[in-house]
C-alpha cells in the first residue's frame, strides 16, 4: 500500500519516552510563549475555552498561523507551535513532512462504520493528493452510539498506531465497512504486517477507549453532531460533500479569502411550547407494531440532505430505541421539493417497491446511498432486492403513484408541513387514522424527538 505522506494524526496521542531536551527554564519560557499565543488567538477568534485537548489548541493555533498576520506575530505562533509539544510531553504524529507548515488544516470528525463517512473517504484522498502539502487533515474519532462496531474500530485504528500504521488501518476499515466486528479488525491487523499478539492485547484491553472518547467530546465542545464533519481552519463543512464543495473552501482561504456568509437554511430550533396538531396517516408505509398508540408521521424526500441526515443521526437510533420494542410506528409520507430532481423518481421507486413488500428496504437503501441517487441506481438497486422488475418497472415507468405522492404533499400542508423533513409526533385516534399530536420541524437533535415522543407516551 501506498505510504500516505500528507495525512496527519492526533500528536497527544503518543506520549514521548524521552525526558525534554530543554531545562526547566526553557520550558517555562515555552509555556510562556505559548501562553501569550492563546491570548492573541482569543483576540483573533471568540475567546478562550476550557477544557480544550492539546491537539485542540495546535489545531487553532495552524489556523491562525495560516491567516495574514505581522510577520512578529507570525514567528511567534511558529515559535508556539513548535513548542507545544515539549511543553505537553508529547511527540510528533506519523508520517509526514509538512506538520505545522501547511495553510490548511483539516479537522475530519468521523465513524469508521458511518456509510456517509466511507463516501466521503475516497473525496478526502482526492484532497490530500490534489493539494499536497498546502493541505493537512487531522483524522478525530467520532463513533456514533447506534453502531455498534464503530467505538472498537477506532480503538483499532489507535492500537495500529502504535505500531506506525495508523494510516493503512484506517484505509482498510473504511474499504471494509461492512466487515468491522473484533475478529475481522483483529484479520486485518495481521493482513498489515502487525505484531498480532501486541495489537490484540491493545484492542482486548480498551486501553485505546478513552482516546477516543476524548476525541468524541472535543467534537461535542466545537459543536459537532453527526458524521462526518469537517473544520477546515475552523470553517464548517457538513457530510460527504463532493470534492468541488471542498474545493471552494479551500481556494477560498488559500487566496486569503474571508469565509463565506452564511445563507439561511431550514435548520430548526425546537419549539418553546408544543402546539396540538392534526395529521393524517393515509394508507401510507408503516414500520412498526400495529398496536403502538404512539405515531410519529414523517414528511420527506429523497433527496433532502437534511431528511438524510435525520435518517442516519436520528432514525437509526429511534428505531431501536421505540421502534423494534413496539413502542412507536412510523408512518412515511412523501413530500419531494421541486428542486430535487431526483426526489420524485425516489418517491416513485420506493412506492412500487412498497407493492412487493420491500419499501423500507428501498428507503433505507436510498437515504444510505443518497449521493448517487439516480433513475438509472434506483432500478439498480430494485434488482439488487431481488424485486419483480417486470412489475417494478411497469409500476415505476408508469408513474403509477404520482398522484398518490402529490395527495401526501396536500396533506402534509394541511398539517403544517412547508419544508423538509416535517413531523407529526402524537397518539393515533379511535379511526384509525388521525394523529393528534405535536410537530417536530426539521432534523433536530434526537434528544428534541425522544423529548416529543415520551410526552406521547406519558399520555397513553
Amino acid at each position: 500500500m501506498s505510504e500516505r505522506i500528507k495525512k496527519k494524526e492526533h500528536s497527544e496521542h503518543h506520549v514521548s519516552v524521552e525526558e525534554p531536551k530543554e531545562s526547566g527554564l526553557d520550558i517555562w519560557k515555552t509555556a510562556a510563549v505559548v501562553l501569550g499565543i492563546l491570548l492573541v488567538l482569543s483576540i483573533f477568534t471568540d475567546g478562550f475555552r476550557l477544557g480544550v485537548s492539546v491537539n485542540t489548541v495546535v489545531s487553532d493555533l495552524k489556523a491562525l498561523q495560516s491567516k495574514d498576520l505581522p510577520t512578529n506575530v507570525k514567528s511567534a505562533v511558529t515559535s508556539a507551535l513548535d513548542g507545544l509539544s515539549a511543553v505537553a510531553g508529547t511527540k510528533p504524529a506519523d508520517g509526514g513532512g509538512n506538520k505545522g507548515k501547511a495553510q490548511i488544516v483539516i479537522e475530519e470528525y468521523s465513524d469508521f462504520q458511518c456509510p456517509f463517512c466511507g463516501r466521503a473517504y475516497p473525496t478526502v484522498k482526492q484532497i490530500e493528493k490534489e493539494y499536497g502539502d498546502k493541505v493537512e487533515v487531522v483524522f478525530k474519532h467520532f463513533p456514533l452510539s447506534f453502531h455498534e462496531n464503530a467505538q472498537k474500530a477506532s480503538e483499532a485504528s489507535e492500537c495500529a498506531r502504535d505500531q506506525g500504521k495508523f494510516s493503512e488501518m484506517h484505509d482498510k476499515l473504511f474499504e471494509n465497512q461492512q466487515a468491522l466486528t473484533v475478529p475481522d479488525l483483529k484479520k486485518y491487523a495481521v493482513d498489515l504486517g502487525l505484531n498480532a499478539e501486541k495489537f490484540n492485547k491493545c484492542l482486548d484491553s480498551g486501553e485505546k477507549a478513552t482516546i477516543v472518547q476524548n476525541d468524541f467530546k472535543a467534537g461535542q465542545a466545537k459543536g459537532i453532531g453527526g458524521t462526518p464533519t469537517f473544520l477546515i481552519n475552523g470553517e464548517q463543512l457538513v457530510g460527504a460533500q463532493p470534492f468541488e464543495s471542498f474545493k471552494a473552501v479551500i481556494d477560498r482561504q488559500l487566496a486569503g479569502g474571508a469565509p463565506a456568509a452564511p445563507t439561511p437554511t431550514p435548520e430548526p430550533t425546537a419549539p418553546t411550547a408544543p402546539t396540538e396538531v392534526t395529521a393524517s396517516m393515509d394508507d401510507d408505509p408503516v414500520e412498526g407494531s400495529k398496536d403502538a398508540k404512539v405515531v410519529i408521521v414523517e414528511w420527506s424526500d429523497f433527496e433532502c440532505p437534511f431528511c438524510g441526515r435525520f435518517y442516519t443521526q436520528t432514525m437509526l437510533p429511534l428505531r431501536e430505541k421505540y421502534v423494534e420494542t413496539g413502542k412507536v410506528r412510523v408512518v412515511f409520507r412523501d413530500f419531494p421539493l421541486s428542486f430535487h430532481p431526483d426526489a420524485m423518481p425516489a418517491a416513485l421507486a420506493a412506492e412500487c417497491a412498497d407493492d412487493q413488500g420491500k419499501f423500507w428496504d428501498m428507503h433505507d437503501k436510498i437515504f444510505e446511498n443518497q449521493a448517487t441517487l439516480s433513475a438509472e441506481n434506483l432500478k439498480v438497486w430494485a434488482q439488487e432486492m431481488g424485486l419483480d422488475m417486470s412489475k417494478w418497472n411497469d409500476c415505476y415507468d408508469s408513474k403509477k403513484y404520482e398522484s398518490e405522492i402529490n395527495a401526501d404533499m396536500a396533506s402534509g400542508g394541511q398539517s403544517g408541513v412547508q419544508g423538509t423533513p416535517g413531523f407529526v409526533i402524537g397518539i393515533v385516534q379511535p379511526d384509525g387514522k388521525t394523529v393528534i399530536g405535536e410537530s417536530i420541524r426539521g432534523a433536530q437533535p434526537l434528544a428534541n424527538f425522544e423529548a416529543a415522543i415520551e410526552r406521547q407516551l406519558a399520555k397513553v
